[in-house]
């Protein structure tokens, strides 16, 4: 049982046997006055005060003399004549106050600590000038994604196999944005590789975004209209992902209704069109607003992660996910469960079960569903270790390890990995110190995108151990 309980549920019995001691004192003394005819006018002194474990005094006194500790008392009315109920009485609170003592002083050791294991960490050599931004899995390396400042801030992308080898990926810029650009977000299906830049630019130093499609062996830049992505009623970009349909970003766009609906961009050709949200779950109502944070993708399904703000029993924040089985489905919205009155849902990551990490009223999260029918599948991890998590950092983020799942997150400059085990339980790893910033596996090898205040690494650790 919890140790800070034990303490109160004592404390309040050691008060009730002060309380009756106080009680027994009065009768005793108010006879022993009557008798006397002592009487005093301090009304407000306290019976019990020097016993109390509050902060305030048990009560006011009567008009009584002044009374003196407890002992004394006890010691006084034991021994006068015409008052042995009275002592019987006090001294039978004696073993009764000792007894609660003793369990209060055996109230146990506090509920035992979740149990932290090692992991053996390596950090993988970039090129020194190098910060890396985003990760995306292939089946038989890793893309690593960012922007280098040496000779001038410019996009790179490396692939990373498994014995740790970078090599470079040649990028071909053709707008000016593109050559300083942060490549934010990589996916990769097949052959097939896609990534957003991101550089900021312009009288109010808003992004500029740049798509870039190609393959591990080179990757180009496609140029776009200003007002593809940008313009007064411009939000932002959140992720690129691959469905078996085709490559596809998420992010916002300007709401009739006031405020950022959640919108999406398909290619036809090279260019880019914004898909309308008006009308659809993606849309924001009078009674919901709508908060994208990122996306991902499994067969011919598109997810979008985030929350929606809901006004009908006061602001409250819910984790929530957007699922579109196919693109010539409608998108559904499906608000989390469990989600405390503050949460979000930042990750997701799917095999046969789709699952996404987030956090609910400042604790790490996990929900499930079935990707193939997410109406009314999604479940919360009850089995969760409960830890606690920078809610306004970057957020956790899913990993799979074969079947199993896991969530890399970061707290306080800690960093903890949650992975799933054979028994359905949970194992907790050690990470290296800093804020997660993206985390994914390939085989059993997990990778992790760690900054720290004065840097910004790659990291890798072997899970077939696990």
């Amino acid at each position: 049982m919890n140790s800070r309980y034990e303490r109160l549920r004592c404390f309040s019995l050691f008060h009730r046997c002060a309380d009756l001691a106080c009680d027994a004192t009065d009768r005793t003394l108010t006879r022993s006055a009557a008798a006397t005819g002592r009487v005093s006018t301090r009304a407000t002194d306290s019976h019990c005060g020097h016993i109390s474990l509050r902060n305030t005094r048990c009560r006011p006194a009567t008009r009584w003399a002044p009374k003196p500790r407890l002992r004394a008392i006890m010691r006084r009315h034991q021994t006068q004549a015409g008052d042995a109920t009275t002592s019987r009485r006090l001294a039978s609170l004696v073993p009764l106050l000792l007894m609660i003592v003793a369990s209060c002083s055996n109230a146990g050791p506090p509920a035992p600590t979740e149990t932290v294991r090692e992991l053996s960490w390596s950090r993988i050599a970039l090129p020194e000038s190098v910060a890396a931004s985003t990760l995306a899995a292939t089946s038989e390396a890793l893309l690593v994604g960012g922007r280098a400042s040496s000779g001038g801030d410019h996009p790179v992308l490396f692939v990373v196999d498994a014995s740790g080898s970078t090599r470079s990926v040649p990028l071909h810029p053709t707008s000016p944005y593109a050559k300083a650009a942060d490549l934010v977000s990589v996916a990769a299906r097949g052959e097939e590789v896609v990534a957003l830049g991101a550089a900021h630019g312009g009288a109010h130093a808003n992004f500029r975004w740049t798509v870039w499609a190609g393959s591990r062996q080179r990757l180009d830049e496609y140029p776009q209209t200003f007002e593809t992505f940008g313009g007064q009623s411009a939000g932002g970009l959140i992720d690129i992902v691959i469905t078996s349909e085709g490559a596809a970003i998420a992010g916002t766009w300007a709401a009739s209704e006031g405020g950022l609906d959640a919108a999406v961009w398909l290619p036809r050709g090279r260019k880019w069109l914004r898909q309308e949200s008006a009308g659809t779950a993606l849309a924001n109502t009078k009674e919901l607003q709508v908060a994208p944070r990122a996306a991902s993708a499994v067969g011919s399904t598109m997810i979008i992660s985030g929350s929606v703000i809901t006004f009908s029993d006061g602001a409250e924040q819910r984790a929530a996910v957007w699922t579109q089985p196919s693109r010539s489905s409608a998108w559904m919205l499906h608000q989390l469960p469990d989600a405390g009155t503050h949460s979000e849902a930042l990750s997701s990551r799917c095999a046969e079960t789709c699952w996404i990490s987030g956090h609910a009223d400042g604790r790490v999260a996990l929900w499930s569903f079935d990707p193939a029918d997410a109406t009314g599948t999604a479940t919360r991890d009850s089995t969760l270790p409960s830890m606690e998590i920078d809610a306004d950092g970057p957020g956790p983020r899913t990993v799979l390890s074969g079947d199993r799942p896991g969530v890399l997150f970061s707290h306080a400059g800690s960093s903890r990995a949650l992975l799933r085990d054979g028994r359905n339980g949970w194992q907790t790893f050690t990470a290296p110190a800093g804020s997660v910033l993206d985390a994914t596996t390939v085989g059993d090898r997990l990778y992790a995108i760690i900054r720290t205040e004065d840097a910004v690494g790659l990291w890798t650790a072997d899970l077939a151990t696990t």
